[in-house]
């Protein structure tokens, strides 16, 4: 299936771009009052800045997973270090270190960071157009002047998902060498090269394939595309437990290739009475 079929909603915006992601009219305005979360009780538009980067990044659509290193020099072997750690220990199959100082820039404690969002849930969008609000001031704007970016924003929020769910990775880490590698890897990846390797995974344990990966082209963002019914069957109903996003993370320099499994609990992506995701 080819790439250009899908589009990647990034969280990179152009400068030109600011101007169509602020507020739109599609707001589910009943919800206000009810639940205990903000994204329930609030309109959108009323989130603050804490309260969006909570969604993007610890809320039901979106987690984050971690891998670290703890490393120890030693002051007489300074290549040598000795490293310890879960998931990320070193792989003895790689070999000895080499230039371990220069390519952790020193760093005690190398991480690598995946952060996961369901990018096809409302409230996630929500959250991106509430943060370029609060960037542009809208809050302090003239009516005419929200109406006219209100307009341009309807479009961006009022996408629908029916058949597809969108997941968009970013990854980090605090080592330049290794933030590299990733980049190199994930740039090169497919969707075929990953479809034995990413899926979905439903309460039953069935492993929903890849659609379409879509690399984000800034070094640090993909996209993965699931179907939203897989054997005639949906994806994900609201009585079944969880869902779960699963990947590979390759090897990097000593730290050995993992897992990456997180899971999303499916009674709390629930918005008005409808299951989000």
């Amino acid at each position: 299936m080819s790439r250009k079929k899908y589009c990647v909603l990034t969280d990179g915006f152009s400068k030109s771009s600011l101007s169509l992601l602020a507020p739109a009219l599609l707001l589910v305005t009943s919800a206000l009052g009810q639940g205990s979360e903000f994204w329930q009780r609030k309109d959108y538009r009323q989130w603050s800045q804490t309260e969006c980067q909570r969604l993007l990044e610890n809320s039901p659509w979106a987690k984050t997973h971690a891998l670290t290193q703890v490393v120890i020099e030693s002051l007489q072997s300074p290549r040598s270090p000795v490293i310890t750690s879960d998931p990320a220990a070193p792989d003895p199959s790689v070999g000895p270190v080499t230039s371990s100082t220069a390519d952790r820039a020193r760093e005690q404690r190398p991480e690598i960071k995946y952060s996961v969002q369901f990018r096809s849930a409302l409230p996630v969008r929500q959250a991106m157009v509430r943060l370029m609000q609060i960037a542009q001031k809208y809050d302090q704007m003239q009516p005419e002047q929200k109406r006219t970016i209100d307009q341009n924003a309807e479009q961006f929020l009022a996408k629908s998902f029916p058949d597809t769910a969108v997941v968009f990775v970013s990854f980090t880490s605090n080592v330049r060498e290794y933030q590299l590698e990733l980049s190199r890897h994930w740039q090169a990846q497919t969707t075929e090269t990953l479809k034995n390797l990413v899926f979905l995974i439903g309460s039953n344990g069935e492993r929903i394939p890849l659609v379409s990966y879509v690399w984000a082209g800034n070094g640090r963002d993909f996209q993965l595309v699931f179907p939203r019914t897989y054997k005639d069957h949906p994806t994900a109903v609201p009585r079944d437990k969880a869902i779960q996003v699963e990947f590979i993370h390759p090897r990097i320099r000593q730290q050995k290739e993992s897992r990456v499994l997180l899971e999303f609990k499916l009674e709390k992506m629930m918005m008005q009475g409808e299951l989000v995701f």
